[in-house]
């Protein structure tokens, strides 16, 4: 998507250098400043390790970004040629609001694979099932949303339709990592050990994806994987892995949330997925 949007804003420009159209003064100043100033936010953004920091310039950027992009597209079509910043930045909002409340919708809506295998016994299989990490309580017990997953991985477990699991989740210094209590519920279910495959090093979806392409699904050439976590969750995991040129499906688990909840999980994960769609941040 940056990409593309990179390749709109070169050919307006390319357009206009060449229109014999006479620009304000103050308009040009106004784009060349806001340039400069989303560039510098995109550098200083991949000088972050720290991912709070990292999403605030480059959101800055973004804005930036879709700011140039907007007033560019009015000066072309406009008899002034001049820059009206306030028009422009209604028109921003306007526009971001209707890409905002589409993602929401798309995110709200998404139906998991449910259908393709519950309802199977002994049919189709994937290579393995990923528990994606949630919250541990208490440095070694699952919370509601990690048992969930859990409880629906062991239920594809059960069903046969997955015999091994990819257990991703880090953790807090003093406490087990979200891997490991993912481990130890399993096996305490009858889930033999020599299935279960820990991962306990990262702190983002898009690290634990990367874990599962790198060391089993590329190196062992795997058909598909299941991935396995809340619904509101599975539309970004499920981008991101097909980015990365993975076969999936997914299935949620079964965490009992309030409409207001799903709304809520819903908007900050809308905001998740443009920043991987624009940056590679998941």
């Amino acid at each position: 998507m940056t990409f593309i949007s990179l390749v709109i804003i070169i050919s307006f420009i390319i357009y206009n250098i060449f229109s014999r159209a006479k620009f304000h003064i103050f308009s040009l100043l106004i784009l060349i400043c806001t340039s400069v100033f989303g560039l510098i936010s995109l550098v200083i953004s991949m000088g972050f390790t720290d991912k709070d920091y990292k999403i605030a310039f480059s959101l800055t950027f973004f804005l930036c970004y879709i700011f140039l992009l907007v007033s560019l597209i009015t000066i072309t079509f406009t008899r002034s040629k001049m820059l009206h910043i306030f028009n422009n930045l209604g028109i921003l909002l306007v526009t971001a609001l209707i890409g905002f409340s589409i993602n929401i919708y798309q995110i709200y809506n998404f139906k998991d694979d449910s259908d393709n295998y519950l309802v199977m016994t002994g049919g189709k299989k994937a290579d393995a099932g990923v528990i994606l990490g949630a919250a541990v309580w208490g440095g070694n017990r699952p919370s509601p949303v990690l048992r969930e997953r859990i409880n629906k991985g062991y239920e594809l477990y059960q069903k046969k339709i997955i015999q091994k699991f990819i257990l991703t989740g880090g953790g807090s210094p003093n406490e087990l990592t979200e891997a490991e209590v993912e481990k130890n519920e399993l096996k305490k279910y009858g889930v033999d050990e020599k299935n279960l495959i820990v991962e306990v090093k990262s702190n983002s979806t898009i690290e634990q994806i990367h874990f599962v392409r790198d060391k089993y699904y590329k190196k062992y050439n795997w058909n598909k994987i299941i991935l396995i976590s809340d619904n509101f969750h599975l539309f970004r995991t499920s981008e991101i892995c097909k980015f990365n040129n993975m076969n999936v499906d997914c299935i949620a688990s079964d965490t009992p949330l309030s409409t207001e909840s799903q709304i809520n999980f819903s908007i900050k994960e809308s905001i998740a997925v443009l920043f991987f769609w624009m940056f590679g941040i998941g």
